[in-house]
C-alpha cells in the first residue's frame, strides 16, 4: 500500500519529469527554428561567390550534381562486423569483413562478387595481455579497421573498378589518444602503415577512394561557415542569437535544411592543418583529404563523404564521386546510403549468439571456471 505522503512525493517527482521533458521539447522547436532562419539565409548565397574565402575550394556553397549512368563499371564497397568480450584472465575479439562488388552494364546491376567470399569465417583474437577497459576497446576497433582495409587493398589489386567505398572514414578513427602500450604501439603502426598502402594502391590503379559516414557528428563545416564565410558576408543579416545555434549544431543537422536531393556543398578539407597526431603520421597524404556533403534521397540527412585526392583536382574528384554515390544512394527514399555498402554490412555483420558459440566452445575444452565472466555480467539476483 502507498502512502499519501509517498504518493503525493510520487505525483511531484512526475510533474517534474514531465516538464523536463516540456521544456526538452521547447528547446528543440526553438533552435530548429533559429536554423531554419539560418539555413534560409545560407541558401540565397546559391547565386553568390565564395571565391578567396579562406577554407573555400570552390566558389560556391550548393553546387548541383547528376547521378551517374551507372554503364560499364565496377564499384565496391567494404564494411566490418566486431563482436568483443572482456572476460576474467582473457578477452576475445571476433572479425569478419567483407567487400561487395558491383559489376554494371547497361544502367544496370548485372552480378556481384565478394572477396573473399559472400560470408567469410570470421576472425578470432585472443587477448591475454592485461588491457585496461579503454586499451582493449582501442585494440578492438584497431584491428577492425586492419581487417576492412587489408581486404580493401587485395580487392583492388585483383579487380579493375571505378570507386572504392569504405564504411566510414578515409582516416583511422577511435584513436583520440596515442597508445602507449607497446603492443598497441605496434598495432598502430601497422594500421597507419595499412592505410597508406591502401591510397598508394589506389592512386597508383586509378580507383577513386571515398568513405560514407553514414552517421556523422562532424563540427567542420560549420565552423568554416561560422568563423569564414560568414564574417566575411557581414553575418547575412542573422541576429546573434540565430547565429548562436550554430555552434549547437552538426553539419548534417543544418544542412538538411539547406541542401535539396542532388546537390552537394563546397568541397573542404579534412582539417585546417594536421593537428592530430594521425594525421601528422599520414604524412603528406594528409593534405590530400578532403570533404563534403550530399543529400540523396528526400527523407534522409545529408551523407557525409570523405575522399582522398590523387589528381590535385578535389574539386573534380569530388564530383565524379558525388555522381556515383547519388546513384548508388538513391534506391529509398528514407535511406540515402550506398547499395553496395548496404550489401557489405549484410554480408559481414555479426551476431551476439556468434562469440557466445566461440567462447562455449573455449570453455567445453578448459573447463568454465576458466573463463569466468566479469561481475558485471552475472550477478546473482
Amino acid at each position: 500500500m502507498v502512502s499519501s505522503v509517498q504518493g503525493f512525493s510520487l505525483s511531484r517527482e512526475h510533474l517534474g519529469f514531465e516538464d523536463t521533458l516540456a521544456n526538452i521539447a521547447k528547446r528543440i522547436r526553438e533552435q530548429e527554428g533559429q536554423r531554419r532562419k539560418v539555413a534560409e539565409a545560407l541558401a540565397g548565397l546559391r547565386d553568390v561567390t565564395l571565391e578567396g574565402v579562406e577554407e573555400i575550394i570552390e566558389p560556391s556553397l550548393v553546387k548541383l550534381i547528376e547521378q551517374d549512368a551507372l554503364t560499364n563499371l565496377t564499384v565496391a564497397g567494404v564494411d566490418g562486423g566486431m563482436l568483443e568480450q572482456q572476460l576474467h584472465g582473457l578477452d576475445l575479439i571476433l572479425l569478419r569483413a567483407v567487400v561487395a562488388i558491383f559489376h554494371y552494364r547497361e544502367a544496370g546491376l548485372e552480378w556481384a562478387e565478394y572477396f573473399p567470399s559472400e560470408m567469410p569465417f570470421p576472425r578470432l583474437i585472443d587477448v591475454a595481455e592485461p588491457l585496461d577497459a579503454r586499451e582493449f576497446e582501442l585494440l578492438a576497433g584497431m584491428e577492425r579497421q586492419l581487417i576492412e582495409l587489408e581486404h580493401a587493398t587485395e580487392a583492388v589489386r585483383a579487380n579493375e573498378m571505378k570507386l572504392l567505398l569504405l564504411d566510414g572514414s578515409v582516416v583511422p578513427q577511435y584513436i583520440d589518444r596515442f597508445p602507449h602500450n607497446q603492443s598497441l604501439l605496434e598495432r598502430y603502426h601497422k594500421l597507419i602503415n595499412v592505410y597508406t598502402k591502401l591510397y598508394e594502391t589506389c592512386a597508383e590503379s586509378g580507383v577513386l577512394l571515398a568513405g560514407a559516414v553514414k552517421d556523422s557528428r562532424g563540427r567542420r563545416f560549420i565552423d568554416i561557415l561560422r568563423c569564414k564565410v560568414l564574417p566575411s558576408l557581414g553575418g547575412l543579416g542573422l541576429k546573434q542569437k540565430e547565429l548562436e545555434v550554430l555552434e549547437r549544431s552538426r553539419d548534417t543537422v543544418l544542412l538538411d535544411h539547406v541542401l535539396k536531393v542532388g546537390e552537394r556543398t563546397f568541397t573542404f578539407r579534412y582539417a585546417e592543418k594536421p593537428a592530430s597526431y594521425v594525421l601528422r603520421d599520414l604524412g603528406e597524404w594528409a593534405a590530400r583529404i578532403h570533404a563534403f556533403y550530399l543529400k540523396t534521397v528526400p527523407f534522409d540527412r545529408p551523407l557525409r563523404v570523405e575522399f582522398v585526392d590523387f589528381g590535385g583536382e578535389p574539386a573534380g574528384t569530388a564530383d565524379r564521386i558525388a555522381s556515383l554515390i547519388y546513384a548508388l544512394s538513391s534506391h529509398h527514399d528514407a535511406f540515402g546510403l550506398p547499395s553496395v555498402l548496404i550489401e557489405a554490412d549484410a554480408c559481414a555483420r555479426l551476431v551476439g549468439e556468434d562469440l557466445c558459440i566461440v567462447r562455449d566452445s573455449i570453455a567445453d575444452r578448459i573447463g568454465p571456471s576458466a573463463l569466468l565472466d566479469l561481475r558485471r555480467h552475472r550477478k546473482p539476483f
